[in-house]
């Protein structure tokens, strides 16, 4: 019965806490007063300020957490399933919600290459654009369709991951770094200059996926109820954001994100323990720019319109700025970080003018204040059976 009360008792408040962010987000995502939604902010700011300073409450939750995540994983999946609905009056919104998800699916792969194998890429908007590319010149000039289009673009990117990280992984911190940055401005002047990407003008009148002959891009109507062709293209993003999230996850809890993690702790070591660094490397950017690929095609195919300018270094940087701040190799907390990173300065419009700045200013004091980020990269447990195996082995 003590088990039975304490399990019940961490219940209520994993689901108090649940509830508690689902009203902060939905005061972010719904409302239009920027006095609420700064409100909602600092609320948000403070309850995470008393998490980390209470050893007691932050252990408490981490492990209501970890032993209701399936719980509260469906309480947050039937959230977003049904926001939508209720910003059918402010298209806009639901606009600002897919281009999260598409700089989630972007951050979970440069947190693959940065934060699981420590590889420093300041040119992942080139892969973005690269997928973007490939997706849209195929619909445009072959009447590809999106599903193939996605496919080739993710398969696209993956291959210049590849070409990228052959000289790349023979590098080391600050010369891999500048290796990106160099493939970042070779593929933004290839992109401005051939003719068959469009040059500056880019590629236009790309066309939106199709389901069983329905365009994504025309309206749904349920009797007198009429939903904004973006709601389509919310749940088409919510789909691969999930799947992206699936496959992070499974990677990193496989032997392939422990080779990623030893190679990022130290390669010498790793490589003394029999793990061929180079391979795990060329592996992490290829995978990597893959989750690249697949956000620039759904990216291209929502807009409609492509241009170079959409892919440059200030891409790159904001993407790693939302790695940074969730946490280093740490899935749910650079999903969260990318969401409210893209989320934020949509909604405070008026300060439009500062953003680089304050985004800037952010990234600084979480680096000296909270450099693992708002979640950290959690300890790997495993459970008695597989400790039983591995000794019977």
């Amino acid at each position: 019965m003590k088990n039975f009360n304490i399990n019940k008792s961490h219940t209520l408040i994993g689901l108090g806490i649940v509830v508690f962010a689902l009203l902060i987000l939905s005061a972010m995502i719904i409302s239009q007063n920027t006095y609420i939604i700064l409100a909602a902010l600092v609320s948000a700011i403070m309850a995470w300020i008393v998490i980390l300073r209470n050893d007691k409450f932050r252990n408490l939750v981490s492990v209501i957490f970890s032993n209701r995540k399936l719980f509260i994983l469906g309480i947050l999946m039937l959230f977003f399933l049904a926001l939508p609905f209720a910003l059918l009056r402010n298209p806009y919104s639901i606009h600002i919600l897919i281009m999260s998800g598409i700089f989630i699916i972007l951050s979970i792969g440069l947190n693959i290459q940065v934060g699981s194998t420590g590889l420093p890429n300041l040119g992942y908007a080139a892969f973005y654009g690269v997928g973007a590319y490939t997706s849209a010149l195929l619909a445009v000039n072959f009447g590809v369709s999106f599903w193939i289009g996605l496919v080739a673009a993710a398969l696209m990117a993956a291959l210049f991951g590849f070409i990228v990280g052959l000289p790349a992984v023979k590098t080391r911190n600050y010369h891999l770094a500048l290796v990106t940055i160099a493939f970042g401005l070779v593929v933004y002047i290839l992109l401005n200059n051939f003719a068959f990407t469009g040059g500056p003008n880019g590629v236009k009148d790309i066309p939106p996926p199709i389901i069983f002959g329905y365009s994504l891009l025309s309206p749904i109507v349920i009797g007198s109820l009429k939903l904004p062709y973006q709601v389509n293209f919310y749940f088409l993003t919510l789909l691969l954001v999930v799947l992206s999230m699936l496959v992070a996850i499974a990677l990193n809890q496989s032997h392939v994100g422990l080779f990623w993690n030893a190679v990022r702790d130290d390669d010498i070591a790793a490589r003394c323990s029999g793990i061929n660094d180079r391979r795990a490397k060329l592996f992490s950017f290829v995978i990597g720019a893959a989750f690249g690929g697949v956000g620039g095609a759904l990216y291209a195919h929502y807009i409609g319109y492509i241009s170079p300018e959409n892919f440059t270094m200030n891409i790159s940087l904001m993407v790693l700025g939302m790695v940074i701040l969730g946490g280093l190799d740490n899935v749910y907390g650079v999903v969260l970080a990318a969401f409210l990173f893209s989320l934020a300065p949509e909604k405070f419009r008026a300060l439009q003018q500062f953003r680089m700045v304050a985004s800037g200013m952010i990234i600084i004091l979480m680096l000296v204040f909270r450099p693992s980020g708002i979640i950290p990269q959690t300890i790997r447990k495993y459970g008695q059976k597989v400790l039983k195996d591995r000794g019977a082995s």
